[in-house]
């Protein structure tokens, strides 16, 4: 398990409302809700911000690998964010790093990282991101060590 990260790395956050039916049977956030808070914020910044349309566009993102450590255990009714920031651009593959945090808390509660592969919608191939596309994604960077 890597160290919690602070959060001073992130620049850009997404807000989660907790709900009810997001803790487990131990009266918090279950693990596989967090991978659904991560992939929130993910698809959030990009219809928000690079204006992607993710439903009909030219490019789909396809999540090939996705992880997460815990340090912290979260709860309804907790209102949380994520951090989003990105550690690697390369070809079609956006790698992210991702920390859930309650509000004023400077350590998280959850960390992780998500791959996507950007694919051509009608051909089903991996393509480069488009310029503009990376052009915002980098304004995402994260410092090395984080």
């Amino acid at each position: 398990m890597t160290e919690s990260p602070n959060r001073t790395a992130f620049s850009h956050f997404h807000p989660i409302l907790t709900r009810p039916q997001d803790n487990d049977h131990n009266g918090h956030v279950a693990g596989a809700t967090v991978h659904g808070f991560f992939e929130t914020a993910i698809q959030a910044f990009l219809v928000e911000q690079a204006d992607m349309d993710l439903r009909d566009g030219e490019l789909a993102a396809f999540v090939v690998s996705s992880s997460a450590d815990f340090y912290a255990l979260p709860g309804f009714p907790d209102v949380l964010e994520v951090g989003l920031g990105i550690t690697r651009l390369a070809g079609s593959t956006v790698e992210y790093r991702l920390a859930l945090f309650r509000p004023g808390d400077q350590d998280a509660c959850a960390a992780g990282r998500v791959v996507q592969v950007f694919i051509e919608r009608e051909s089903g191939r991996p393509v480069p991101l488009p310029s503009a596309l990376s052009s915002i994604l980098s304004g995402l960077q994260l410092d090395p060590q984080t």
